[in-house]
């Protein structure tokens, strides 16, 4: 099924490997396939992944965007690890994404550790807040 994307001015969206950059107007897009997709809100950047779950997150959409878990597999064991450490009151959220990054959901995955990424935004000290965390809006093509 294909999906459309009303990008606006200079607006990005992030194709597997590629970014699509819009140009100077609004520009509506169907892409068809099934390719993995996020908007540039959606992405976290390696600066702003500096918490352990921001980490955890970062980890999970590229082995998502590039469709290799295998080459991130050890990072993200121990990224799993590193958070369940810091916030073991967040067992339920990262089980929940492992039962779906383990099944092949990425996407879905990415949605539930935003879910832990929001509920610990108060306990950052100023390095990651609500107002700057990734909102997950695509559809999922898994």
């Amino acid at each position: 099924m294909p999906l459309r994307f009303d990008l606006g001015p200079f607006e990005k969206l992030f194709i597997g490997k590629s970014v699509l950059t819009n140009g100077g107007d609004r520009t509506t897009f169907i892409v068809e396939g099934n390719t993995p997709m996020l908007r540039a809100r959606d992405v976290l950047t390696p600066e702003q992944a500096v918490t352990s779950s921001g980490k955890l997150y970062r980890c999970v959409q590229q082995m998502y965007l590039e469709e290799d878990t295998a080459k991130y597999q050890g990072s993200y064991l121990a990224l799993t690890t590193q958070t369940i450490s810091e916030f073991p009151d967040c067992h339920a959220e990262l089980h929940a994404a492992d039962v779906l990054i383990k099944s092949g959901q990425h996407y879905k995955g990415l949605k539930e550790l935003k879910k832990l990424i929001e509920k610990h935004a108060d306990t950052f000290s100023g390095a990651q807040r609500k107002g700057s965390l990734p909102r997950v809006a695509v559809r999922a093509h898994n």
